[in-house]
C-alpha cells in the first residue's frame, strides 16, 4: 500500500506545533538556569516603604472607593501618610 501524500498545509502545522514544543523547552532551560537564580539574589529597593506607610494609605482610602468621597478620603489620609513617613525618617 503507498501512503497519501500529506497536504503542505499539514505540513505546516507539524512543523509550527514542533517548533513551539521546542521553543517552550528551551524557554523552560532558560527560566531555570539563568532567569530564576537571580531572583534569588534581589534586593528591595533603597527607597521601599518599610514602614508600611503606603498600605496605611490603601488602607485609608479602600472604604471610599467608589463613591464620590474619594477626593475628600484622599485629603485626610495623604496627611496621615506623609506624617507615617516622617516617622519612619523618610523626610529628614
Amino acid at each position: 500500500m503507498t501512503e497519501s501524500p500529506k497536504s503542505p498545509l499539514a505540513r505546516l502545522i507539524l512543523f509550527m506545533v514542533c517548533l513551539s514544543i521546542a521553543g517552550t523547552i528551551v524557554a523552560g532551560a532558560h527560566y531555570y538556569a539563568v532567569d530564576l537564580p537571580q531572583q534569588a539574589n534581589l534586593q528591595a529597593p533603597t527607597n521601599a516603604d518599610d514602614c508600611g506607610c503606603y498600605y496605611e494609605y490603601t488602607a485609608c482610602l479602600a472604604p471610599c472607593r467608589g463613591s464620590g468621597a474619594y477626593a475628600g478620603c484622599g485629603a485626610t489620609c495623604y496627611p496621615a501618610y506623609l506624617v507615617c513617613q516622617e516617622g519612619c525618617g523618610r523626610f529628614q
